[in-house]
């Protein structure tokens, strides 16, 4: 992923490769029908930037989880909008990378999964909920200047009032889950242990 990064990343998110194809490729490359910098000639996939998020915060680097969903999440791109050319509510399936003339620029709306794929990085990824039959874990990969924030879920018609506690300012590390003011010996709770509503504060 330091790789990824440093060859990869952009302003507008991770390219799918690097250099672009030009006046080389192998046979069957169909990459090369596209212009320098666009769709898989070296443009930026969203999908794959949903994995680049998930990814690092797997690895539990929350700042860099969260720059890459800074870098090309459609909320983030309203000072941009007309350089984007897409509504500021909806993900495209590409933009276009840095070797192109029109670097930012945004392509398939309505027509893509990134939208889900980005949407299980951030749950699952930075914020941590990862549910399971038994129970849920909650388990975040978060920027180190989030000191405390909060989120409501329903969970298998539960609601759960979920506090994060981040005094020392870490990226990933649950030192503590309290469940309804009993304290529990880690961070999966099983579900036999919810009630209807739920106080539930996770201490990094």
């Amino acid at each position: 992923m330091d790789s990824v990064y440093r060859e990869l990343n952009t302003p507008n998110g991770t390219m799918l490769m690097y250099p672009a194809y030009k006046n080389h490729a192998f046979d069957g490359a169909l990459a090369r029908v596209f212009n320098k910098g666009v769709k898989e000639n070296a443009g930026i996939f969203c999908h794959s930037q949903g994995w680049a998020i998930l990814a690092e915060a797997l690895l539990g680097r929350g700042d860099m989880a969260y720059l890459y969903l800074r870098e090309m999440a459609p909320a983030y791109m309203n000072e941009d909008a007309d350089r984007r050319v897409m509504e500021p509510y909806a993900h495209a399936q590409t933009i276009e990378a840095k070797d192109s003339p029109f670097a930012g620029r945004a392509h398939v709306h309505w027509l893509t999964g990134a939208a889900t794929t980005v949407m299980v990085a951030i749950v699952e990824g930075i914020l941590g909920i990862k549910p399971s039959p038994k129970g849920i874990e909650i388990n975040p990969s978060i920027p180190g200047d989030w000191k405390n924030w909060s989120m409501t879920k329903i969970f298998r018609g539960k609601k759960l009032n979920i506090s994060i506690s981040n005094p020392n300012g870490n990226q990933h590390g649950v030192k503590s889950t309290t469940v309804n003011g009993n304290k529990l010996d880690n961070n999966f709770i099983p579900i036999e242990q919810l009630k209807d509503v739920n106080d539930i504060l996770i201490e990094m």
